[in-house]
């Protein structure tokens, strides 16, 4: 564990740990508010750490676990503040302030401003708490590794912004190392499966997802870019991936509440922004060795005008021999675990 934290040390010096069951919880100000994991000295997320050290003037994909504004597409969009893709400052450059306020919690905060595709130039407060969990009991229950944590990560307007000018949908995505071969999934409260995936973005995921017991089993990989939405219709329970090369096992969870979700499509979204209500998002990143398990917040509205939106995420991983991963997706989550583990 001192090797890994030396090493991420060298990308960013005030970068801090928090202990959680067998692996630690990294906090990055420096790398712009990103969280990593450890299980002992083996890192779970990405961190493309030659791109740390040395950022360029354009987005820098690092990788961790990241806050973004939604939607990134259509006409409230912050990805296209001028006509082409762009990550802006305040996420990709403005880097927060640190706090940590015990041994497991710790609050990172940053005062950013950016541009929708409107013009509206808005004014935020960047903040996301980190608590890191205590799952040891459940991890020696299966005879695995663990790390988890809870992270609250909120966007809160600093002016007026009428909601005819401004949509914003606090959104976490994780990355992680790998593409082929990892079986992606989600556990959702409903018998119809057409209520379950929004596949507005590109290519064709459905091809590559099957269904069962309120299961849907995503096989990533492959040669083509895919992302899927997961809809609030289908009451999404969680959303996870097993890396058998690696022996881990990911799942996130966020709970639905009130306010106003968004199709998450990074596109001009056919039917518009309100088109569909995605609460939480799996993309596959294919050729570029890397996925993404996304959590999804409402805009919450004060008077027609936005006030903030706040995502609420909790993160598991377990490392361990997929027998003992596979008991734990039944134990614990009531999935059936035929369905992804082999």
């Amino acid at each position: 564990m001192a090797m890994l934290t030396e090493q991420i040390r060298k990308v960013d010096v005030n970068v801090r740990g928090l202990k959680s069951t067998d692996g630690t919880v990294y906090l990055s100000p420096g790398l712009q508010g990103r969280i990593f994991c450890s299980i002992g000295d083996t890192l779970i997320h990405k961190l493309d750490f030659a791109m740390a050290a040395d950022p360029s003037d354009d987005f820098n994909n690092i990788g961790g676990n990241s806050l973004w504004p939604a939607p990134e597409g259509g006409p409230f969009a912050f990805n296209y503040p001028h006509g082409e893709w762009t990550v802006q400052d305040g996420i990709n450059k403005v880097c927060p302030e640190l706090a940590v306020l015990s041994d497991t919690d710790a609050v990172m905060s940053k005062e950013i401003a950016l541009i929708n595709a409107k013009g509206i130039n808005v004014e935020l407060e960047y903040r996301r708490e980190v608590h890191a969990n205590d799952i040891s009991s459940l991890a020696r229950s299966c005879l695995v590794k663990g790390v988890s944590y809870t992270s609250t990560d909120t966007f809160t307007a600093r002016n007026d912004y009428p909601v005819k000018d401004v949509l914003l949908n606090a959104w976490t995505l994780e990355q992680f190392p790998g593409a082929e071969g990892v079986i992606a999934f989600g556990q959702f409260d409903c018998k119809d499966t057409s209520k379950v995936i929004n596949d507005d973005f590109y290519g064709d995921p459905l091809s590559r997802i099957t269904f069962a017991d309120h299961l849907f089993v995503f096989r990533l990989g492959g040669p083509d870019r895919l992302q899927i939405g997961v809809k609030k219709d289908c009451r999404p329970v969680l959303i996870g991936a097993y890396d058998p090369a690696r022996g881990i096992l990911i799942i996130r969870k966020t709970k639905i509440k009130e306010g106003r979700y968004i199709n998450i499509a990074d596109n001009d979204q056919k039917n518009g922004p309100f088109s569909t209500e995605d609460i939480f998002s799996i993309f596959n990143g294919a050729t570029l060795n890397f996925f993404e398990l996304e959590t999804i917040a409402p805009m919450i509205e004060k008077d027609g005008r936005f006030d903030h939106s706040t995502v609420v995420s909790d993160t598991f991983i377990f490392k361990g021999p997929k027998e003992n991963l596979a008991e734990l997706l039944v134990k614990e989550y009531n999935i059936n675990s035929k369905e992804i583990i082999k």
